[in-house]
């Protein structure tokens, strides 16, 4: 808290400050004509508010990175921004290499499941990526990356509480035929080659063709069955057209076709208890889990040991299960059509259609089943009989579950954009209507901790349609428009249906005991010891989940234009995440009600500029945030995979966030980015309904997850001409977060150390001709191979893993050779 009030003080004296400069820069600028030899910081055109406007004129806290900076940032999917845009974290889900967690300023989804929905908008080309599975894909030829953090309530709609990311392919070009590509190789045999295509038909008609492979073997190698761990193996395909018949009349179309083959990456247990300890009883002590006391009572009769586990990246493990390649594909059309009536009012249409069929193999503790991991076979063969305790388990897992997700969405929004005089002063406004449906399908296959068959465990089904209609109009009183006043809304409305079918679970009392299915599946293996009968009393029930949600999200933005360098502004926002029900909950009334909506109230006062004859481009947030209903997830059965979302009212989110660009001289340029947030929950403890039918008391910790307290991000660039034809750039950034918070349970949180990653590049350039050039980079990234971890978690203490673990990529490096036309 010291530390935050330090940070806010401190901002306000740099706004302060900054002031002082631009009063300063704006007398210097017009006293003296800008010199031919001028150079400064490059401006970025963004579209974060549906229209085409300089960063620097949006009222946003935003972070717009154009294809240069995404080049040197060596940036090809969403895993790749962690850490370089201050509060946006960025992780895997738990081992699963296609799907991803998004977070903004500490708002977002730490549970991904499909009856839930994000709370960090993801947009491609205007149209929303309704699922965090899939989302994990890899994109080349794109023009900038948008990030706005804080909740969108207005022009982005429902789940964007968090904030909202923007990815922007480059658009056909009508200006003649462009070409590039490039071909890397890296070490661990990472092979990576892109090609772009521009051609132009005609001045009204231009097709553009991308295309990616990436290939990399294991970053650990797997000793046991199955491929090595974190394998990639990766296509992608795009294809583009732009139609102009007339001036005035915008057609664009893209297919985008993207595959993956990857092999998930190793999670393995970092801590442990002495095996003698391990408390089974509880909370397992549950009809179906016996297995884990036969397991407990065959290892302590074999041998003894004290915390066998090693809290370091491991270079290999023996997976005692097929560890396989995953599969996922991704294929998307998207359509836009805009008409200039005028100067002053355009119509825009978009139609967006997103199809994932994705097979995802999960095993959170592949490593010879618990404590039999590959740390304690090689440290204790003498006193450990391997075969017969393998045998006696059987091959399948009590955490290795393969999801079979087929997902559609279809999305159409209709845009008005348009300007007019008003009272001595001007009306800029924007309105839509929009509207959305998905629909998917979940089989979760899985076996029990013993031999046997493979069986369904979960089949979930989903459908939901969301409509809305939104406004904002912008004031700008007198002639010379400095202040301005926006006020917008947006009315949404959600109907949500799932169903779901769990066939095993842990926990059968909540569908009144067990099925004969069960009972044929669990009884040979001895989970049911003599005299115990398994009685088939149970049924197996669908649960069905069947609700509606609306709500009204206003927003009101004051902003004042100094002069033409320096902006400020205030804003209020309200933001909507939908409710929805936990596809794993192990109770069908938990299921049934589901959760409600999260609500968010968002205040933020901002400050852009650019001083010193453009040499230096600053801005600064302050804001603070209150978030209702926030949709917390809770461990309601026996195992980690038994899950509900509850509603937590009360969590606070607050801190400052600042960005400096300087254009040192014309050939170096620094930049500094950095952000400082608290974010709290509302409450430390909450009664559950568990899956037996009783109320249970969860206790959770202070800290809201994924909300590092402080994130810096620095980069150095430095570019000369060597000759007339040859040139040199060099880059290199570094960048930081503190300690990251992993559950909002306390029993299951294990925070992530901080981390300073490094990553660095060199090219040199040999221009052709004023159109052509070729080039050939050195790059690393985790330079100094920090040794960090990117999941940790408890959810398997009771079976003596204390903390699982799943580490960052090492170093990795290597050349790229690529021509551009």
């Amino acid at each position: 808290m010291p530390m935050l009030r330090c940070s806010v003080r401190a901002s306000l004296l740099a706004i302060t400050a900054m002031s002082v400069v631009a009063s300063a820069s704006a007398q210097t600028t017009s006293a003296a004509a800008p010199a031919k030899d001028s150079f400064g910081v490059t401006e970025i055109v963004v579209t974060a508010q549906k229209r085409e406007q300089a960063a620097l004129d949006v009222p946003i806290s935003i972070a717009a990175l154009g294809s240069e900076k995404l080049a040197n940032f060596q940036i090809s999917e969403l895993r790749d921004f962690v850490g370089q845009v201050p509060n946006l974290f960025v992780n895997n889900f738990n081992g699963r290499s296609d799907t991803v967690r998004l977070f903004i300023r500490g708002i977002g989804q730490n549970d991904v499941s499909l009856t839930q929905d994000p709370s960090v908008a993801l947009y491609v080309d205007g149209i929303y990526v309704g699922t965090s599975v899939g989302a994990g894909f890899e994109s080349d030829d794109i023009e900038r990356v948008e990030v706005l953090r804080g909740p969108q309530g207005t022009l982005y709609g429902r789940n964007a509480t968090g904030g909202a990311i923007n990815i922007i392919s480059t658009k056909p070009q009508f200006d003649g035929i462009h070409a590039k590509g490039q071909l890397s190789y890296g070490n661990f045999n990472a092979i990576r080659g892109t090609a772009t295509l521009n051609l132009p038909v005609s001045d009204k008609l231009a097709f553009r063709f991308n295309g990616m492979f990436n290939n990399r073997d294991g970053l650990q190698e797997n000793t046991g069955l199955g491929r090595d761990y974190a394998e990639i193996n990766r296509q992608a395909f795009r294809a583009s057209v732009r139609f102009k018949p007339v001036e005035k009349l915008t057609f664009d179309y893209a297919f985008e076709y993207t595959k993956n083959k990857d092999v998930g990456t190793l999670t393995v247990p970092t801590a442990g208890s002495a095996l003698a300890s391990v408390p089974i009883s509880a909370p397992s002590a549950v009809p179906g889990t016996g297995g884990f006391a036969q397991l407990q009572t065959f290892i302590e009769s074999q041998f003894s040991v004290t915390s066998p586990f090693e809290d370091k990246r491991p270079d290999s493990a023996s997976a005692y299960r097929e560890f396989p390649q995953n599969y996922g594909r991704n294929m998307s059309h998207t359509a836009s059509l805009e008409y200039e009536f005028s100067d002053n009012f355009t119509l825009r249409a978009l139609y967006g259609h997103r199809d994932i069929d994705n097979r995802q193999f999960s095993d959170n503790l592949p490593v010879n089943q618990v404590f039999v991991n590959t740390r304690v076979v090689q440290s204790f063969i003498p006193q450990l009989p391997v075969g017969t305790l393998l045998n006696s388990i059987g091959p399948n897992g009590i955490a290795a579950p393969t999801d079979y997700l087929k997902f559609k969405s279809d999305s159409a929004e209709l845009q008005g954009i348009g300007k007019s005089s008003f009272m001595a002063g001007s009306l800029e406004y924007v309105v839509g209507l929009y509207y959305y449906k998905d629909s998917g399908q979940l089989d979760i296959i899985s076996g029990a901790l013993g031999s046997g068959p493979l069986i369904l465990q979960n089949y979930t089904t989903i459908g939901n349609k969301s409509y809305a209609a939104y406004g904002e109009v912008t004031f700008r009183p007198g002639a010379d428009e400095k202040f301005s006043l926006t006020i917008g809304g947006r009315y949404s409305h959600d109907d949500r249906e799932a169903t779901r079918i769990n066939e095993r679970s842990f926990s059968f009392a909540a569908v009144g005991g067990f099925t004969p299915q069960n009972c044929a599946f669990f009884t040979p293996q001895g989970f049911f010891p003599p005299p115990t009968v398994c009685a088939q009393t149970g049924t197996v029930q669908a649960a069905s989940f069947n609700k509606s949600f609306k709500d009204f999200s206003p927003s009101v933005t004051v902003a004042y234009k100094v002069d033409d360098t320096l902006n400020i502004y205030a804003k209020w926002v309200q933001g909507y995440k939908s409710g929805g029900t936990s596809q794993r909950s192990a109770n069908p009334i938990n299921f049934a009600n589901g959760f409600q909506p999260e609500n968010i109230n968002s205040f933020e006062a901002g400050l852009k500029g650019r001083f010193l004859d453009n040499r230096l481009s600053a801005s600064i947030a302050a804001f603070y945030m209150k978030l209702n209903q926030y949709q917390a997830s809770v461990q309601t059965g026996a195992t980690a995979g038994d899950r509900d979302f509850i509603g937590i009212d009360g969590n606070e989110f607050y801190g400052v966030e600042y960005d400096l660009t300087a254009a040192v001289t014309r050939e170096l340029s620094i930049g500094v980015s950095g952000a400082f947030l608290r974010a709290t929950l509302g409450a430390q403890s909450a009664d559950v309904l568990n899956d037996r039918g009783q109320t249970v008391t969860q206790f959770f910790i202070k800290d809201q997850t994924s909300a590092p307290r402080t994130s810096i991000a620095a980069n150095v660039d430095y570019r000369t001409d060597l000759t007339d034809d040859w040139g040199l750039a060099m880059h290199a950034n570094v960048a930081y977060q503190s300690e990251i918070q992993t559950s909002s349970n306390i029993s299951d949180n294990r925070p992530l150390p901080g981390r300073a990653i490094v990553d660095a590049n060199a090219t040199v350039t040999r221009k052709l001709s004023n159109d052509a050039e070729v080039y050939l980079r050195f790059w690393a990234k985790n330079l100094f191979d920090k040794e960090y971890k990117t999941v940790s978690f408890g959810s398997f203490a009771f079976v003596g893993a204390n903390t699982v673990s799943e580490f960052g990529e090492p170093r990795t490096y290597g050349a790229t050779v690529g021509f551009k036309y």
